[in-house]
């Protein structure tokens, strides 16, 4: 691999993202005889000027540096995209660049400052390539899956290769080579050694209290399982697809063939959407998807500062008010549930 300044990698898929930054490791320790020092910084937390300051100040025990900038799309303005195209343009000899998003493309002054030939764009895996995808990373472990178990998995593990990777790994530290697995296999193995993420978040928000699921959101942010605008995201998700198996039932479809249609084939994703239609009805659901693309746009304007407020005012406002809640156009959280 050639080592370049700066890198732009790019899209949803950060499982492909990971092993491109662990094969540019690998070539820096390759060329240089050790690795590099590393820092990774987040724009929702650390501005321009900080990263800039770290690439432009040398090591005194390294002879390169490696610096992630994850969220790289919130670099934005004349004076920012213009500060890092001159940075780009005249870089540190040491040190290594890699400016990270979720997002397809960012700033098109960062875009141009960075160059196509050193921006790479990671796509996810298209639907009808995941089952193939998990029945020959099990066969590695000598483990076969059924169809039942490989749609378990889909559900309840985030789609990417990263965590679809490390969900199998698991599996195979859990059952002997020779296993074949099936949909009650998958379910209780992966209950077992999940952490939490935004998505199991809505499930203590279908099935459980306020308490349990403020603790699961003080988990995922402790855990750093995604920021206020991946989490909210990932809410707003959740409450559209219920909201879809409402209209569709409300259409004279049954439960099971309203599933079907979203495919939602797991039991346990079943039983978490059924609790979750009595619990929320669709004009709650309208309200709670409103509420929280207001809570989304608040997250990304006033960054991680009020981060866990927010956090906590939106699963209130999920919970307790089934969405009726508004903050006024200049307010700001002034309180933690907790």
């Amino acid at each position: 691999m050639k080592l370049e300044s700066v890198y732009l990698l790019a899209g949803p898929e950060t499982g492909k993202r990971a092993t491109f930054v662990e094969d540019l490791r690998a070539a820096i320790k390759e060329k240089d005889g050790s690795p590099a020092e590393e820092h990774r910084l987040y724009a929702s937390e650390s501005g321009l000027g900080e990263l800039l300051a770290i690439l432009r100040n040398g090591s005194l025990f390294s002879s390169r540096r490696l610096v992630e900038y994850r969220g790289a799309e919130l670099i934005k303005g004349k004076e920012e995209v213009g500060d890092l195209a001159r940075y780009i343009a005249s870089p540190s000899p040491d040190a290594i660049l890699i400016l990270e998003t979720d997002q397809y493309y960012v700033e098109k002054g960062v875009e141009e400052a960075v160059g196509k030939p050193r921006k790479s764009t990671f796509y996810e895996m298209f639907e009808n390539e995941k089952p193939r995808w998990i029945e020959r990373k099990l066969g590695q472990f000598g483990i076969s899956i059924d169809d039942a178990g490989t749609n378990a998995l889909l559900e309840l593990v985030e789609n990417d290769s990263a965590a679809l990777d490390s969900a199998c790994t698991r599996l195979s530290f859990l059952f002997p080579s020779g296993s074949r697995l099936g949909e009650s296999e998958v379910e209780a193995a992966i209950a077992r050694s999940r952490r939490e993420d935004a998505f199991s978040l809505f499930g203590r928000l279908a099935t459980e209290g306020l308490a349990e699921a403020l603790e699961v959101l003080d988990a995922v942010l402790a855990d750093r399982r995604g920021d206020a605008v991946q989490i909210i995201s990932a809410l707003i998700w959740s409450f559209r697809r219920l909201h879809r198996l409402h209209l569709i039932m409300e259409s004279g479809e049954n439960f099971e063939s309203a599933c079907a249609k979203l495919q939602i084939r797991s039991k346990a994703v079943q039983r978490q959407s059924s609790a979750a239609l009595r619990r929320y009805s669709r004009p709650d659901c309208e309200r709670i998807i409103a509420t929280a693309s207001d809570f989304d746009g608040r997250a990304r304007s006033l960054g991680s500062v009020f981060e866990r407020d927010l956090l906590q005012l939106l699963v209130f406002g999920i919970m307790e008010k089934k969405g009726d809640l508004r903050l006024s156009a200049n307010e700001e959280p002034a309180f933690a549930l907790g």
